[in-house]
């Protein structure tokens, strides 16, 4: 098992923040092609959940405020459009309704691995960003030549929670590689969210965000983007 890589960012003279990115050794699924029941795909998921909370709480102990962990970590990869299926859970809009997993679990079924992120983050109080794969209902009639022939959209998806457990973040990727598993979005998404310590909302325009959401391509080499 790897462990946490330790960043200490600083936004501003006088104003810094602890952050971590875990590179995680994912268990995979030896043979991701083959549909699983959702049962077993749980249980395949939970072992890489184990190793999160292992990893959450010795981020805590050093005073991390927000923890990323990598993408695919949770259920691997290599999978089929079908063989997926049992790995899927729908993830609601926080931009739409509020709603806190750890508190309150019944709301929704099938939200297992939502349900334990929540509560991983509100447990060690601290921000918490990882990867899961989202089910969406297609909306067959308003949208035909987007929706998939199966009538749901497979998404690739970062969740975030604050450190009470609250998800605030959910962004759908939009640029996919060789990921058969997944549908690309039917538009781009600009997704942010506030922290108490960074992500502050600010009066300057940011043209990044600008450029993001009408679409334009951001070049970046070295630490300058443009």
């Amino acid at each position: 098992r790897t462990r946490p890589i330790i960043v200490l960012a600083t936004e501003s003279a006088g104003d810094s923040y602890m952050a971590a990115v875990y590179e995680h050794r994912v268990i995979l699924n030896p043979n991701p092609r083959v549909p699983v029941t959702r049962r077993e795909a749980l249980i395949h998921m939970q072992k890489n959940l184990d190793i999160y909370e292992e990893q959450a709480a010795k981020a805590a102990q050093q005073g991390v405020q927000i923890l990323v962990f990598p993408e695919d970590g949770i259920h691997g990869f290599n999978f089929t459009r079908s063989s997926i299926s049992g790995y899927l859970e729908t993830i609601p809009d926080p931009q739409e309704e509020s709603w806190n997993p750890c508190t309150e679990p019944d709301k929704y079924n099938n939200t297992e691995v939502l349900q334990r992120l929540s509560c991983m983050a509100r447990r060690n109080n601290l921000y918490l960003v990882a990867n899961m794969p989202d089910l969406q209902p297609c909306p067959l009639k308003t949208a035909p030549s987007t929706c998939p022939p199966d009538g749901h959209w497979q998404f690739n998806t970062n969740v975030a929670f604050n450190s009470d457990g609250l998800l605030v973040a959910r962004y759908h990727k939009y640029n996919l590689f060789f990921e058969e598993s997944f549908d690309t979005p039917p538009k781009l998404e600009l997704i942010t969210f506030d922290t108490p310590f960074a992500g502050k909302p600010s009066d300057r325009p940011n043209k990044w965000a600008q450029r993001f959401s009408s679409g334009q391509p951001v070049s970046c080499s070295g630490r300058q983007c443009y």
